[in-house]
């Protein structure tokens, strides 16, 4: 049995649920394939397939994997569910109320959206051997000289007058200790913490620069109005082959071309269309450009 709770948020995530359950029974609707014939269930006057059991455990491949004898049995009776609900709000009438109209519409257009930008992805090529291995050959940090490091970071607000003097204190420091005692004596409030990280969990930033140092030196490296410095305190050898390298590197350029094939695709239809911010939104007309480039990157 499902309850309902009457607060607005609660409302808000019900109608959402209930506008994806009726979009999917809506789906259910068009042409029908070999498989989609192979009805798992019956309820009521609807059906679920087997074709729609099997997409509900594609999207859950962790579920698929870990209980692989009742992994199906545990979707179809979530499908069930769905089923039950979605048909009770139709003879309710909700499929006419305005709220689940919107979210409906807003659900067609996320599921509309997602597929372009996947047939968009679609196109992307995989990697070639020579790619991978010059991928390999430009990241040594990364593959054949990779370490796994404890590191101890200060965190502290410093302005561009504070960063030349903080640089000069921490490239004579050779221990965590002189490191802290520059930062007091230049009169700097900070934050400590030690961390152990291998090199492919450091923001490649951080990895690039740390790389190069050895057990006891530091770096800062500086934002605007911060900075934060990393002290080698250890760091073990342990290389990746290149063989060992091949599949992760593949996976990843594929899925970096898939990304950059999206953001193109959706870059162009930007510039063709028409798009006329009004009200409010007029002002900042430039903000979600902006906001979506930054999101890109």
């Amino acid at each position: 049995m499902i309850h309902f709770d009457r607060s607005p948020a609660r409302r808000a995530a019900t109608l959402s649920l209930l506008a994806c359950l009726l979009l999917a029974a809506c789906g259910k609707q068009g042409p029908t394939t070999a498989t989609d014939t192979q009805v798992a269930a019956k309820v009521n006057k609807g059906e679920i397939s087997v074709h729609q059991v099997q997409q509900a455990l594609q999207r859950q491949p962790r579920l698929a994997a870990a209980q692989p004898q009742t992994a199906a049995k545990r979707v179809l009776e979530a499908l069930v569910e769905q089923e039950l609900a979605a048909q009770a709000a139709r003879s309710d009438g909700m499929e006419t109320d305005p709220a689940v109209v919107q979210a409906l519409e807003a659900a067609k257009r996320e599921v509309l959206a997602r597929a372009y930008q996947e047939r968009l992805a679609a196109k992307a090529v995989a990697a070639s051997t020579d790619e991978v291995d010059r991928y390999y050959d430009s990241r040594p940090a990364l593959f054949s000289e990779r370490r796994l490091y404890t590191l101890q970071e200060f965190a502290m607000e410093a302005s561009s007058e504070d960063a030349a003097r903080i640089r000069e204190a921490v490239g004579k420091a050779r221990s965590v200790e002189e490191v802290g005692e520059s930062l007091r004596k230049a009169g700097l409030r900070f934050r400590t913490r030690q961390i152990a990280q291998a090199a492919e969990d450091l923001p490649m930033g951080v990895l690039e620069s740390v790389a190069r140092l050895s057990v006891g030196q530091s770096i800062l490296l500086q934002q605007p109005g911060s900075g934060r410095i990393y002290t080698v305190l250890h760091a073990e050898p342990a290389p990746v082959e290149r063989g060992a390298a091949k599949g992760v590197i593949e996976a990843f350029m594929l899925a970096e071309r898939k990304r950059d094939l999206v953001t193109h695709g959706m870059k162009t239809l930007r510039e063709q269309a028409t798009i006329v911010y009004q009200g409010s939104f007029a002002q900042a007309a430039s903000a979600p450009a902006s906001a979506g480039a930054s999101a890109a990157n």
